[in-house]
């Protein structure tokens, strides 16, 4: 059983022990990274609305179905080592878990009880106390027995109402561990961190230290960090000092999933890095009311390319993003997007703030709830159609596997996707569980899928498509977590060597996979639509067909299919 608790003073030794330095290997001593193949064929089509992809027919693996024949041709035998990257060097913290060793990238990692009230638990006391200015609407909806709210408030209406416009906005709620983390998405460049230095005491940059606060709770990962800049580490190990606070119905695996570049140097001029591998780091429980704390340890900085945050128990939509702040995509880098989009700062003022909010579409169901709100405000009592947006809506944004109102699923699309609030909602057709998001259909090369892209936000999303190892090979690297409740081995990513399938800009097609934004008539919002049509010429990784998301901004925008 692993112990639980550290002082703080251990945990400031961890962080010295995970700045280890990296150094130069033969291919004998680390995992030298797979072939990579061609780039995939785009082309769009004369009217601009059609992307059609063709990926290359996969010369690395013979063709072999990964689920009638487990784990499949392309599962590559574990090699308990860190990886090299182009060059033959070994790229440190890249072997997350041994059998001497299962949490090999963190220490133990410190524990504590902490008040577990999510902003669900707070959003439906408001609605109920809202609500009971009607009290047949009241009745209808939650039955005349109250025993069941274990909300006692005696809020007023003008409170309620204010206290869901603070949650949404991402405004100070006192006793609250959620205070100060919108569930409207317009804030991100807020959210960019840099990666302080450390020296050591003759000077020496010996690493350096970023954190990182996360809250899980029902379907949603939100955090106060989207984006991370390595650019003071880029030689030099790092730590992610994680507080994950799992709130109610947050029970979780923590399973942070980072993706490696190979040395930029290695690229010509002008082109992004190669992909090397990707990995889970940890696959550690956390418990509803505890806030977790992890010393993260990762590569040096020059290879980072994102860390994605993802929930086994409710995949999708249950995932948060932290990308590399300094990457480009087009004409400038994430934290420009970002601040292209919603200005420098967002919450500097009022003013800043609703220009901001007034980027996110009407049609997303926080907003419907942010526009309901601000109306009950305004005239200072709620009618039966308020109540009953505000109710549709908050049930509407617990579920991303179901397109929200007004929106309707492609009939000539396998899915349907809904760009809106900084997030994807999607529908699969042939789904009837909500809660799953499967696509069987694809089990061997030279399935063609067919996806119907909607854009319901004031500004441009794009598309992007990774392989998890599928065409360039899997490794399930993580031991058993059975011991202290967790399920690493059956469930994890484990180490895959990724590629881009879709999306990435080439020498030949220099522009993103783009969607247009909404745009108004009247009261009417106009969506935003693009088609895309790929062909798959490899076998999937059983661990994840397809992840796909937007390149943007992509925190929470995406939406993933097992």
């Amino acid at each position: 059983m692993l112990k639980q608790t550290l002082n703080r003073s251990r945990l400031a030794f961890a962080v010295t022990v995970a700045l280890t330095g990296a150094g130069t290997a033969n291919a004998a001593d680390c995992v030298m990274p797979q072939p990579r193949p061609p780039q995939a064929q785009e082309s769009v089509s004369a009217d601009g609305k059609t992307t059609t992809v063709i990926t290359p027919e996969n010369t690395i693996f013979a063709a072999q179905d990964p689920f009638a024949e487990p784990p499949g041709s392309n599962h590559l035998p574990t090699v308990y080592k860190n990886v090299c990257d182009g060059n033959g060097v070994e790229v440190v913290n890249t072997l997350p878990s041994t059998p001497e060793h299962p949490y090999n990238l963190h220490p133990d990692p410190i524990i504590t009880p902490i008040d577990k009230t999510s902003p669900t638990d707070d959003l439906m006391m408001v609605i109920k106390q809202i609500s009971k200015t009607d009290r047949k609407f009241y009745e209808d909806r939650y039955g005349d027995d109250h025993d069941h709210d274990r909300h006692k408030s005696k809020l007023s209406l003008q409170a309620a109402v204010k206290l869901g416009i603070d949650i949404l906005e991402g405004n100070p709620v006192p006793n609250r561990n959620y205070s100060g983390i919108p569930l409207l998405h317009y804030n991100g460049p807020n959210k960019n961190k840099r990666v302080q230095p450390i020296f050591n005491a003759a000077g020496e940059k010996v690493g350096g230290i970023v954190e990182i606060h996360q809250i899980w709770f029902d379907s949603h990962i939100e955090g106060d960090t989207n984006m991370v800049d390595p650019s003071d580490v880029l030689d030099v190990p790092w730590t992610i000092h994680y507080k994950v606070d799992t709130l109610n119905r947050g029970h979780e695996d923590f399973a942070p999933m980072v993706m490696y570049f190979d040395d930029p140097a290695l690229s010509p001029p002008g082109m992004p890095p190669m992909p090397n591998v990707l990995m889970d780091q940890t696959f550690f429980p956390m418990e509803d009311g505890t806030r977790t704390e992890y010393m993260m340890k990762m590569a040096p900085g020059k290879y980072y390319n994102l860390s994605y945050h993802w929930g086994w128990r409710q995949h999708p939509p249950r995932v948060q993003v932290v990308e590399n702040a300094r990457k480009k995509l087009g004409p400038m880098t994430l934290a420009e997007w970002e601040t292209f989009v919603f200005g420098q700062n967002p919450r500097a003022d009022e003013a800043s703030k609703l220009a901001a909010i007034a980027k996110i579409g009407d049609l997303a169901p926080a907003k419907r709830m942010w526009n309901t709100l601000r109306e009950i405000k305004a005239r200072g009592n709620a009618n039966k159609k308020q109540l009953a947006e505000l109710n549709r809506a908050f049930d509407q944004w617990q579920t991303r596997t179901k397109l929200p109102d007004g929106v309707k699923p492609d009939p000539n699309s396998d899915w349907t996707l809904f760009f809106v609030n900084n997030t994807i909602y999607g529908e699969m057709k042939g789904i009837l569980d909500e809660s799953q998001a499967t696509y069987p259909d694809w089990k061997t090369r030279g399935k063609t899928v067919k996806i119907k892209m909607l854009n319901g936000d004031y500004f441009d999303h794009a598309y992007f498509n990774v392989d998890f190892g599928g065409r360039r090979g899997w490794e399930n690297t993580f031991q058993s977590t059975e011991a202290i409740g967790g399920a690493g081995q059956w469930f994890t990513f484990g180490r895959a060597h990724w590629w881009v399938n879709a999306g990435m800009p080439t020498a030949s097609r220099p522009g993103l996979i783009m969607t247009p934004p909404a745009t108004k008539n009247g009261d009417r919002d106009v969506i935003g639509e693009h088609n895309i049509v790929m062909q798959m010429n490899f076998e999937p990784s059983r661990r994840l067909r397809w992840y796909q998301f937007d390149p943007l901004h992509h925190e929470v925008a995406v939406w993933s299919i097992h």
